[in-house]
């Protein structure tokens, strides 16, 4: 086992700065008695965090050391397996794509070819089985968190702007990362430049489909509304909500009443249909401890 270690300073100076026999030092110092051949077979199939997890379970380390092994597993598995993708990895680059994308958008002149390269290079390395992907995006999405938003809107945002094939894309991206969202983010880069009819025919049919899965109806309907074809949004928003509170989902049976009671704000008073939205509000609210608002 390594004598080596890392200082106090290692967060100011990030682990990059220390050698991999230090990591490991450090490891052994405070509990985790492992060496680079230990570290690869306890890493496997698995994240950095679930990584981690595990060798909290005797950890030592306190003050500055106390998240210490969370960096080190990142550190490490990402020089042991350099080739293999990361949720911190991933992670900056879709920030660096979405930094580009939106001054792409603001009208810059910057090329987006060799980030969506990198990316699409990252994400084929991904695992294809459903729970691996799910643990590795949702530590994606904790990293991501800050950037959720512009990410979300930049392929509508650059079909806008013209850029349809970046858009499609990074809308494919969106889809990778989150299989329950299939076909919905291409539809809003489709209905955004130039096939409107046909996209939001598409997303009408996967929002009203009773045998597709609750969460992939809910995301074409809030493709719907991200498009803003309101009439779309009121023919499938009830029937949708009573969905999602007939399997128990009252989160997303909520989150569709908001987004409805938002349409009404953009569209022509109509009270029975307004009477409908604030009934199913009310009673979202009763069910997730909610406050009635729109």
């Amino acid at each position: 086992m390594s004598e080596e270690r890392v200082d106090k300073q290692w967060r100011e100076k990030g682990l990059g700065a220390y050698s991999t026999s230090a990591i490991l030092g450090t490891l052994n110092h405070y509990g985790v008695m492992l060496d680079e051949v230990g570290v690869k077979a306890a890493a496997g199939e698995r994240t950095p965090m679930e990584v981690a997890q595990d060798w909290r379970a005797g950890w030592k380390g306190k003050g500055q050391f106390e998240v210490f092994p969370y960096a080190a597993a990142n550190e490490l598995l990402e020089r042991l397996f350099p080739d293999r993708p990361t949720p911190r990895k991933v992670a900056s680059t879709l920030v660096e794509l979405t930094v580009v994308g939106v001054k792409v958008v603001d009208g810059g002149s910057d090329e987006l070819v060799p980030l969506l390269d990198r990316a699409d290079g990252l994400l084929a390395g991904l695992s294809k089985e459903a729970s691996r992907l799910e643990s590795f995006v949702g530590e994606l999405v904790g990293i991501l968190e800050p950037w959720a938003r512009p990410f979300g809107d930049l392929p509508r945002l650059l079909a806008k702007a013209g850029k349809r094939d970046e858009a499609l894309r990074i809308a494919a991206i969106h889809e990778v990362l989150f299989p329950d969202r299939k076909g919905c983010a291409v539809a809003v880069v489709r209905a955004t430049s130039g096939e409107r009819e046909a996209a939001v025919a598409d997303l009408k049919g996967w929002a009203s489909e009773e045998a597709r899965d609750i969460f992939a109806r809910y995301h074409a309907f809030d493709a719907l509304f991200q498009i803003e074809a309101w009439e779309a949004v009121k023919a499938v928003g009830l029937g949708l909500f009573d969905a999602a509170a007939a399997t128990g989902q009252w989160h997303l049976a909520d989150s569709a009443a908001h987004l409805l009671a938002r349409v009404l704000d953009q569209t022509e008073v109509d009270l029975s249909f307004a009477k409908e939205v604030d009934r199913r509000l009310e009673l979202a609210h009763q069910k997730t401890g909610g406050h009635h608002h729109h």
